[in-house]
């Protein structure tokens, strides 16, 4: 079937796409993530609000976060389902539940019905979470596999800046009314919803089970398709993915993005809890954090690809990361204007994006090394891992941030994602690639080679660990 032929109701591609169609694909399924993280981040962007509105606690806040990620925890095992049934279905009709969902949370005023429909959208975060990077990674052969990650940033990342810039934005028109935010995302998300039901695609197992290095190798990846064993690839999934090097990985990163967890929950209270900055003027400066991030994980996905290495990029951005948050503590109690505030956080955007873009490269790559056919299961993996541990850095937020007013607390908790980033480093190096741009070009010069004979072998290193080629 052609992708011309290929209808709304059978998404499944039996040829690799042309170019322009595989970076509209790509295209779609960051859309449909800015979506879902935006419609997820309505709620910090208006916290202080929330807060108000059904006189809650800080702490209860909290409560509600981590309640909502637990699900997101668990939710992301069922993400791992798309390595068998697919992954647009998924994506759509989680589009589909989650626009009709934000839509009500505008409508309610009871608390416990509010927090029963974020524990919703909570759920369809954490599968999202998963497949989304995991139809990303389908679409984008390693050579150019941290630039479309970068893109894919933009999804979560994205989610954040429309959360706040259109809070920033329109807040003031509807007095503040923090239910005409949700009206708004709702509205988007079932228009997103249209156009990917008609739209968005994916592999078929066959080229999907399959690691890409370019998309010059097309034919050769039809060809072998139809002598893959998916099932048996497939089979024993947890005992293939619950591989140490993941695990080790995604807790390391996990905890690398500490700070970017507490951005997204907590950034617009802080700033207007401690530099008292109006709530509108919070999330305009929360918005120039994300868009910064955004712009910085394309760049740096772009020059990863162009030296062939992820490692060193990891390195530096958690480095960079860790300076910068010495500097943001030393502000605390000293007065500081918006524009310094934007520095900050600008910087913060850029050193994250360092090494999360490159990070999610290797960590597909690794991945592909194990079993290319279970790319989503190894995404699960991170996923369940992630989200727990935002759940106990939501429950350790709450223990140590119990006033929010209190400089002294926030500070603490800045020292705990210090800590977090020191941990990461180490972790750095059970992911495959090579640290060396010669070594790389070297090897991706043989694989080269291996192609023209129609055999693609992934090279290995002097530690037997396969490289990241691109």
């Amino acid at each position: 079937m052609s992708t011309l032929q290929t209808s709304f109701r059978h998404r499944s591609l039996e040829h690799y796409p042309s170019n322009g169609l595989r970076i509209w694909y790509l295209a779609l399924a960051v859309i449909a993530t800015i979506m879902l993280y935006y419609e997820s981040y309505v709620l910090p962007s208006v916290a202080p609000l929330v807060l108000h509105s059904f006189g809650l606690t800080v702490s209860s806040y909290s409560l509600i976060l981590l309640c909502s990620n637990l699900i997101g925890a668990i939710s992301a095992i069922f993400g791992s389902l798309s390595d068998r049934i697919g992954r647009s279905n998924l994506i759509v009709y989680g589009l589909l539940v989650t626009g009709l969902g934000t839509l009500i949370v505008a409508l309610i005023n009871s608390i416990w019905t509010f927090f029963s429909l974020i524990i919703i959208l909570g759920f369809i975060e954490g599968v999202i979470l998963v497949v989304t990077p995991a139809l990303v990674r389908d679409f984008s052969p390693r050579f150019g596999r941290a630039l479309a990650m970068g893109f894919w940033t933009v999804g979560p990342v994205g989610g954040s800046v429309l959360a706040t810039s259109v809070a920033s934005g329109t807040l003031a028109s509807f007095n503040d009314s923090w239910q005409s935010q949700y009206v708004i995302s709702g509205i988007i998300g079932l228009a997103v919803f249209v156009l990917c039901f008609f739209c968005m695609r994916e592999l078929s197992p066959g080229l999907r089970s399959q690691m890409v290095n370019s998309t010059e190798e097309r034919a050769l990846l039809e060809s072998r398709a139809a002598s893959i064993d998916v099932a048996k690839a497939t089979e024993h999934p947890w005992r293939q993915m619950l591989n140490s090097r993941l695990i080790i990985s995604a807790v390391g990163i996990s905890l690398y993005l500490l700070m970017y967890f507490a951005a997204v929950g907590f950034f617009p209270l802080y700033l207007n809890s401690i530099f008292k900055f109006p709530v509108d003027q919070a999330n305009g400066l929360v918005s120039i954090f994300w868009a910064v991030n955004v712009v910085a994980a394309i760049v740096i996905g772009f020059i990863s690809d162009r030296t062939l290495v992820r490692k060193p990029y990891m390195l530096l951005g958690c480095l960079t990361t860790i300076v910068v948050t010495f500097l943001f503590i030393s502000r605390i109690g000293v007065p500081t204007d918006a524009g310094l505030m934007a520095v900050f956080l600008s910087l913060f955007g850029i050193t994250l994006a360092i090494g999360y873009v490159t990070w999610m490269a290797a960590y597909t790559e690794t991945i592909e090394d194990i079993n290319p056919a279970l790319v989503a299961t190894g995404m699960a993996v991170e996923g369940f891992i992630l989200r727990m541990v935002v759940v106990l850095s939501t429950l350790g937020f709450s223990f140590v941030v119990k006033n929010q007013l209190d400089g002294s607390q926030w500070a603490t908790w800045w020292w705990i994602c210090v800590v977090g980033l020191v941990v990461f480093l180490p972790t750095i190096f059970v992911l495959s690639g090579y640290w060396s741009p010669v070594r790389s070009w070297a090897a991706a010069r043989t694989i080269e080679q291996a192609e023209g004979l129609g055999r693609v072998q992934p090279s290995t290193d002097a530690d037997g660990i396969a490289p990241t080629e691109a």
